[in-house]
């Protein structure tokens, strides 16, 4: 009886630890797979809801979830809203933790407790959007307003570019443009124009783009925590500390505009920036 016993309660334990490896295997499979469309669903959602319940819909023309043709394929915009103030061309975050990151810079960081994850510029990538309109539909690049809005439960922990809002500002920002620059008759054609367009990438050619980015979400996922953290911080002069390499920064001219940023004095084997404080 003692044997038949230890052997019945081996099995029950055998069955027990089989159960937690596969709920333990489900749920990773779903963090790396499912819950980052998820969030991302959830958080272009509640852009939609809000653009349609506190925004005048005589005024403001939502079309959300635009793919678009490019010369090397296609480009996917989250939200693109045609009125008389401009064509408001969104794109949407949800990250949480700590986020450091600077108009010019190429990469931006999110850090959550000793983890680190690079990922692009969304402002970079809101511009490939907005040319890729401008482009299509003819109208002046400068018509196009970008903005890019994080969703999720995340601090800045650097200067926020001024188009660059959390959620909850998204429609106060979207009403303090109010100088007219496109005329109410145009805004209809304009937005038939840009869903037409929409209409012309095919069934595969979205299916091919969904794969691309599901890659690189795996891609990233893999080598998530792999980067060490790195302090963004300022030196004991006074002056910032480059993002990438720690360098006590100088400050520079742009040149196209005559605006003062923080340039890296290792310029141009290291390229950080940060604005001006």
């Amino acid at each position: 009886m003692p044997d038949k016993l230890i052997a019945g309660l081996l099995a029950q334990m055998i069955q027990l630890m089989l159960l937690v490896g596969i709920i333990s295997i489900l749920v990773a499979v779903f963090k790396a797979f499912f819950l980052p469309n998820i969030k991302g669903s959830l958080g272009e959602a509640s852009i939609n809801f809000k653009a349609k319940r506190f925004l005048d819909q005589n005024v403001y023309h939502l079309i959300p979830n635009v793919t678009l043709p490019t010369p090397d394929g296609t480009t996917q915009i989250d939200h693109v809203i045609v009125s008389r103030y401009g064509i408001f061309v969104v794109e949407t975050k949800n990250y949480k933790g700590w986020i450091y990151g600077g108009e010019r810079d190429a990469k931006w960081t999110q850090v959550i407790y000793k983890r680190k994850e690079r990922f692009q510029n969304p402002l970079r990538q809101n511009y490939k959007h907005s040319k890729t309109l401008s482009d299509l539909t003819s109208i002046p690049h400068e018509r196009f307003k970008s903005i890019v809005v994080f969703a999720g439960d995340s601090t800045f922990k650097t200067d926020m570019p001024d188009n660059v809002v959390h959620i909850r500002n998204f429609i106060r920002h979207i009403k303090t443009y109010q100088t007219q620059i496109i005329q109410d008759a145009q805004v209809t054609d304009i937005s038939d124009v840009i869903q037409e367009w929409a209409g012309t990438v095919t069934y595969d050619q979205k299916r091919d783009h969904v794969k691309h980015v599901r890659a690189v979400v795996r891609e990233k996922s893999a080598s998530y925590g792999s980067i060490p953290p790195q302090k963004i911080t300022h030196s004991k002069s006074g002056t910032p500390i480059c993002p990438r390499c720690n360098a006590s920064m100088v400050k520079r001219t742009n040149r196209k505009d005559g605006s003062m940023f923080w340039g890296c004095p290792r310029y141009p084997k290291c390229r950080g920036t940060r604005s001006e404080a």
